[in-house]
C-alpha cells in the first residue's frame, strides 16, 4: 500500500534549464527532502504538467528518463501515472554495454575495474565470515565441477558465482556496479575463451581457482581471498588483451 505523501505541494513552476531537466531536479529534491519515497505514486501526468507549468510532453520526457534509469514504473492509458520503485532497476547495465561497444571504455579498463572491485569484495566477505551467505556460491561451484557444460553456460554460472561473492561483501554499491557490468563482463569472457587455449584445460584451471577462492573466503582469510581474485581473473584475459593491443 502506498503512502499519502505525494500531494504535489513540493512542486514549483519550472524556470531556467530545460523543462524535463528541471522536473528531474525537483523530483530528486523532493525525494531527498522526504516528500517522496519508494512505493509512492507521483501525481497524474496532467496534474504534473499543470503544477510545473510545462507541456505534458516535457513531463513524459522526464518520466521516460526515470523509467530508463529504473527509478519508476510508468502506467499508460486512463490510469496513467508513475510509481517510485521499491526495487529499482540497474541503470549501469545499458550504460556499460554502450560505453564498451562504442569503445568509450576499453576492455582493459573494464577488466581492471572488475579485479579491483571483486578483490575488495572477496576480502570483505571473508572478514564478515559470510559463510551463511555463500550457499548459492557453493551450489554454483558444484555445478561447474560436476556438469558437462558448454562454454557459454559454464561462463554464465562462473559469473553468477562471482556475483554471489560480491553480494556476500555486504556492500550494496559494489554489488550494484558489478551487476551493472555483468553483461559487458560476460562478453569479455566469451572473447577471452577464443584466445585462452584448449577449453578443457582452461575449465579445469577455473574450477580449481574457484574452489581455492571460495575456501579462502569461508576460512576468513581476507588477504589471501583478495589476492586469489587477481591471480584468477588477470591470466584468463591476458592473451585476449595482448592480441587486441597488437592489432
Amino acid at each position: 500500500m502506498t503512502s499519502a505523501r505525494p500531494s504535489g505541494a513540493f512542486i514549483r513552476p519550472v524556470e531556467g534549464r530545460r523543462a524535463f531537466e528541471e522536473i528531474l531536479f525537483q523530483l530528486e529534491e523532493a525525494i531527498a527532502a522526504g516528500h517522496l519515497g519508494a512505493g509512492d505514486r507521483l501525481p497524474p501526468e496532467r496534474e504534473l504538467a499543470t503544477r510545473f507549468q510545462v507541456s505534458r510532453t516535457s513531463v513524459r520526457e522526464a518520466l521516460r528518463v526515470l523509467e530508463a534509469l529504473g527509478i519508476v514504473r510508468v502506467r499508460r492509458g486512463a490510469e496513467n501515472g508513475a510509481t517510485l520503485l521499491k526495487e529499482p532497476g540497474n541503470a549501469f547495465t545499458n550504460l556499460f554495454r554502450f560505453y564498451l561497444a562504442l569503445e568509450h571504455v576499453s576492455m582493459a579498463s573494464l577488466i581492471e575495474l572488475r579485479i579491483e572491485l571483486e578483490s575488495w569484495a572477496a576480502g570483505a566477505a571473508a572478514r564478515r565470515h559470510a559463510g551463511a551467505d555463500l550457499d548459492e556460491a557453493e551450489r554454483l561451484l558444484q555445478r561447474m565441477e560436476t556438469e558437462d557444460l558448454d562454454e557459454p553456460t559454464f561462463l554464465e554460472i562462473d559469473l553468477a558465482f562471482h556475483m554471489e561473492l560480491a553480494r556476500a561483501s555486504g556492500n550494496e554499491l559494489v554489488e550494484l556496479v558489478l551487476e551493472g557490468c555483468r553483461g559487458a563482463i560476460w562478453r569479455t569472457m566469451i572473447h577471452a575463451t577464443v584466445t585462452a587455449g584448449e577449453w578443457s584445460a582452461v575449465r579445469d584451471t577455473l574450477r580449481r581457482q574457484h574452489r581455492e577462492l571460495l575456501g579462502a573466503v569461508l576460512e576468513g582469510a581476507d588477504g589471501r581471498a583478495s589476492r586469489l581474485v587477481g591471480d584468477h581473473i588477470r591470466p584468463f584475459y591476458e592473451d585476449m588483451l595482448e592480441s587486441r593491443e597488437s592489432r
